[in-house]
């Protein structure tokens, strides 16, 4: 359909292609020099208004119309409006549209972004995502589902507050690896360089309740932390590294996982690891994932041991890792990040498929990630924290996740989760200078 329209040909004034024509003459539509000036500057300074990256050298002209107001064209339509364009009074008009590839700031290749002009005014804006070239979108969404995401529920416009009973915590104000509920409460982890801290909500707060100590780690440090479905849980141990001149970070490697039953007692099974580089144990359905280097291996629970069943390559070394529900369908997403980037997966018959990501590829995300339906409508958000220390908000919008952080205050993380295992999700806010416990009642 937008080739149908850009291809579209019309007869334009002599004003606007620049040159008269004999009419045995072939017809050329051209603009002259200075005209293509002023058309690229405008679209520089639009694209840049919207913190786009795009290639110059990519810019291309056609005579055209603006696209008819009609129900075929009504996502043309809505996606200039949501770049702050209303085609509708330009509709039918003689244009001239501008092409070029869009780039995200990583360099990877974002689509193919569209300029309507009707004389030097715009008429028109929007893309063609290069992860769904059969959408057209506003410039306001920097990232859109694939077409396979399968994304049946989007946030609506109710708000976060509510009816909550809060209570100061002083603990978990850098928040917690993985929650299990229980009936009438649950249990956090936190994980430190040597031990990891077990904490339960009970009686409307969060005390710890025991530590998994460096001896039971078999003085190892722990690398990762998750829950089971049965409340057993999940350790990835490793070594430190030798360090050496010029290192920024310390590495562990990674050497295997434990297994600590419901009380916190360890269990005798364990894996072995074939390789330093695992950096996330997560739960699924039947049993744990395991990324390892940029794979995810996938494990089932069988007569006490673990089984690999399915290994992917997911093309990233993830460093948190969650299955949750995110749109209420029964069917599983897996959201990770590799502390660069905020990944969404699904299972499918080919694989471990990505159907939503960012494009920074920069030291950008830290923590744990969080998923919660705080204000109750049905989808989930994503919380996880910036490198400034302060939480993202992403809700599920029609065409991709956007962040809303409105009523977030700089500093500010929220950890959230199911705490009393009541079916409404709490949440911890901290800052630097208090940690609060939120309730829903």
């Amino acid at each position: 359909m937008i080739k149908k329209i850009i291809c579209a040909a019309c007869a334009v004034s002599v004003m606007l292609c620049g040159c008269g024509k004999a009419e045995q003459e072939e017809y050329v539509f051209s603009l002259s020099k200075e005209q293509q000036e002023n058309y690229a500057q405008i679209i520089e300074e639009k694209l840049n208004s919207f913190y786009w990256h795009y290639e110059s050298t990519s810019l291309a002209y056609s005579e055209s119309k603006v696209p008819e107001n009609t129900e075929e064209n009504a996502d043309i339509y809505e996606a200039s409006a949501q770049s702050g364009y209303d085609m509708a009074r330009y509709a039918g008009r003689n244009a001239v549209c501008y092409t070029a590839d869009l780039y995200h700031i990583n360099s990877q290749k974002a689509g193919i972004v569209y300029f309507y002009f009707v004389r030097n005014d715009i008429a028109g804006l929007y893309y063609s995502p290069y992860a769904n070239p059969q959408k057209v979108t506003g410039l306001n969404i920097r990232n859109v589902f694939t077409p396979s995401a399968g994304i049946s529920k989007t946030e609506s416009e109710l708000p976060y507050s509510g009816s909550y009973a809060d209570r100061r915590l002083s603990v978990l104000s850098d928040g917690f690896s993985s929650l299990y509920r229980y009936e009438g409460g649950s249990y956090m982890a936190e994980l430190t360089e040597s031990s990891i801290n077990i904490y339960r909500y009970s009686g409307g707060t969060i005390r710890r309740y025991t530590t998994i100590s460096y001896s039971q780690l078999d003085y190892k440090r722990p690398i990762s932390a998750a829950f089971l479905n049965d409340g057993s849980l999940a350790v990835v141990v490793g070594s430190l590294s030798e360090s050496y001149e010029g290192a920024e970070t310390e590495r562990i490697y990674s050497e295997k996982v434990l297994f600590f039953n419901s009380r916190f007692g360890r269990e005798s099974p364990e894996i072995e690891l074939a390789s330093g580089s695992y950096s996330c144990v997560a739960m699924t359905e039947d049993g744990i994932v395991l990324i390892n280097d940029k794979n995810a291996e996938f494990y089932k629970q069988e007569n006490g041991e673990f089984i690999k069943e399915h290994s992917y390559y997911i093309n990233v070394q993830a460093t948190d890792f969650k299955q949750t529900d995110l749109d209420g369908d029964s069917v599983n997403e897996y959201v990770m990040t590799d502390e660069k980037d905020l990944y969404i997966y699904k299972i499918s018959q080919s694989g471990l498929d990505c159907i939503w990501r960012t494009n920074v590829s920069s030291d950008c995300y830290y923590g744990y990630i969080y998923t919660a339906d705080l204000n109750n409508d049905g989808a989930e958000e994503i919380y996880i924290c910036d490198n400034t220390g302060t939480v993202i908000r992403y809700v599920l919008g029609k065409d991709g996740l956007i962040s809303r952080n409105d009523d977030i205050l700089y500093s500010q993380r929220i950890y959230a989760g199911d705490f009393n295992n009541d079916g409404k999700d709490d949440y911890i806010l901290s800052d630097s200078e208090n940690c609060t416990l939120y309730v829903r009642q």
